[in-house]
């Protein structure tokens, strides 16, 4: 390094210096508001509240019967409203429309996770989250979250579920009835039969029609960019698959191969056969799946 680039890159890591202490200053500012005025919105509204080892303020409102508390892997329903501390609406899930939200836990981090770590199922309770619990120093939204806002949850945790209740209420939904139970765990009900059909070759290539659901709605967007509050993550006519080589989950896989053409079925896939541990897109880790597939005679 000559001289010159070294004192180009002293002078850059003090002024970056310089800046990450004003920084870290205005930070420290904004935490002390944040707290001045939560303690100022705890006393004008009366409201017992303890205060988390992780800096969040909450008071369980009233107590579910249950006393069951989510574990990793496990669904949580619930329904919120999420406010700034002055009451300005931010979001809620639909009690009108019944549209709870729901997540796996474990699968992603999200501002519903500390909360919930103190929530048991059917309890209600607020949740004031300073910004750093919650949106930082940066604005959502248009502005509709400033930065460096206090948000306030108002959240009643509806259910909690295991992985083979969600399944068990994934037959119940999807009509899947008396299935057979394969070795690996996959559940299988053929809803067409064709005995004539020809049977698939492992490693062959074959269009597949399917549709894949999880074990509960949430809010995307449809092919019109409407916002719709729906199960389906994925659905395809005709696509080309390589089946009974590997190269597709292994539930999946195995339920396509049961088939011969011209058949259709309906596969509950546990997560073990699925994407595990990992999340996929709009499909959260450890989540059961349920797929309506297709060979079409070709």
């Amino acid at each position: 390094m000559n001289r010159s680039t070294f004192y180009l890159s002293l002078v850059f890591i003090l002024a970056l210096f310089g800046f990450s202490s004003c920084n870290f200053n205005a930070i420290d500012q904004q935490v002390e508001n944040n707290e001045s005025d939560i303690q100022k919105y705890i006393t004008n509204n009366k409201l017992n509240a303890q205060k988390s080892p992780e800096g969040m303020y909450y008071s369980i409102l009233s107590a579910g019967t249950s006393g069951k508390q989510a574990n990793y892997t496990d669904l949580v329903k619930f329904h919120y409203v999420m406010t700034l501390l002055n009451g300005s609406k931010v979001d809620s899930t639909s009690r009108i429309l019944n549209q709870p939200r729901a997540y796996v836990t474990g699968s992603f981090e999200s501002i519903f996770s500390l909360p919930m770590r103190y929530m048991k199922e059917g309890d209600k309770g607020v949740f004031i989250l300073p910004a750093n619990l919650a949106f930082g120093g940066s604005s959502y939204g248009n502005g509709l979250i400033p930065a460096y806002s206090v948000i306030k949850i108002d959240i009643e945790l509806i259910s909690i579920q295991t992985e083979n209740q969600v399944i068990e209420e994934m037959k119940k939904t999807y009509n899947v009835n008396n299935p057979e139970v394969t070795a690996t765990g996959l559940i299988f009900q053929k809803t067409i039969s064709n005995p004539t059909g020809k049977a698939l070759t492992p490693a062959q290539t074959y269009l597949v029609n399917y549709t894949g659901r999880l074990g509960f709605s949430y809010l995307k967007l449809d092919a019109a960019g409407k916002v719709i509050f729906d199960p389906i993550f994925d659905s395809r006519a005709g696509a080309s698959m390589l089946v009974g080589a590997g190269q597709l989950i292994s539930g999946f896989d195995e339920g396509i191969m049961k088939l011969k053409m011209g058949e259709k079925a309906i596969i509950i896939i546990p997560s073990k056969l699925g994407y595990g541990a990992n999340n996929q897109g709009s499909i959260p880790a450890n989540s059961p799946l349920c797929f309506e597939i297709e060979v079409p005679i070709q």
